[in-house]
């Protein structure tokens, strides 16, 4: 299997609805986890969840490089014990859409920003699925970024 150097982690700031602590890894939340009425999101936009027991909301993740390294099934094995699921339940294909987060995530160069968002396609027949994705401050100067991103 694998293995990446790079994992999503949370940077706290409730201005862009990051709510997980500073430093926690990050994964997509599933159907079953909440904002837990923290903020309100477009129809298009989705969110992370923290990986440990409370599975707090973030809409924004950061790229860091991570001592050691992480495969799709430590990382599934971290989903699911995080959700309370039988990690026997981990088969092939759920390890392929682990494996394409972190291909996704260790694409980018450190301290880059993340956010996951649905992508629509009407044609040839409608589908909907979530894609994971670089994000772009256009607000916030350099030092701004520096601050937030550069921990």
């Amino acid at each position: 299997m694998k293995k990446y150097k790079k994992m999503l982690v949370a940077f706290n700031d409730e201005e862009f609805n990051c709510f997980a602590k500073q430093g926690e890894w990050l994964y997509i939340a599933n159907k079953r986890d909440t904002k837990k009425r923290l903020f309100r999101l477009p129809h298009y936009k989705y969110f992370f969840v923290a990986l440990n027991s409370q599975r707090i909301p973030s809409e924004y993740g950061v790229v860091k490089r991570i001592e050691g390294y992480i495969t799709a099934a430590q990382l599934a094995e971290l989903d699911y014990q995080s959700r309370k699921q039988d990690v026997s339940l981990i088969d092939e294909n759920i390890l392929n859409e682990y494996e394409l987060f972190l291909e996704k995530v260790n694409a980018q160069p450190e301290h880059t920003p993340m956010a996951v968002t649905w992508h629509e396609k009407v044609l040839p027949k409608k589908e909907k699925k979530l894609r994971v994705h670089k994000v772009f401050f256009t607000g916030l100067t350099k030092e701004e970024k520096a601050k937030l991103f550069e921990f």
